[in-house]
């Protein structure tokens, strides 16, 4: 601690003038924590270089890439970090080539469509 080091007192004092609790002076920061703090980058960057991905499809390429990560951390991950996949695209229906407005439709199960001319 620089308290204890410049004013060459104890750890219980210098915690005490700092205002903090001694504890937070002895237990190192977690390794747990920033390799939680990466996973989450590289998730959020996942996301944004693959706009259609899913949870899904980025749990299976950090697999790929060597992360060994369970499926259901990566859901607390996306959800927390808010990511969301965007809704299917719709797809429109297809028209005649010439501008009408009638489908041709099937008049029986696995029937032939004649084709417009």
């Amino acid at each position: 601690m620089v308290l204890q080091d410049r004013f060459r007192v104890s750890q219980r004092r210098a915690c005490r003038l700092a205002g903090q609790n001694r504890n937070t002076q002895r237990r190192p920061v977690p390794v747990a924590d920033i390799e939680e703090q990466k996973l989450r980058r590289r998730i959020r960057e996942l996301a944004r270089r693959h706009v259609r991905w899913g949870r899904r499809l980025v749990y299976r390429r950090l697999r790929l890439d060597g992360w060994s990560v369970n499926h259901k951390r990566v859901q607390r991950i996306w959800r927390e970090e808010g990511l969301q996949r965007p809704l299917p695209r719709k797809r429109k229906r297809s028209r005649p080539a010439d501008g009408g407005r009638e489908l041709l439709r099937a008049e029986w199960p696995h029937a032939q469509v004649p084709e417009r001319d």
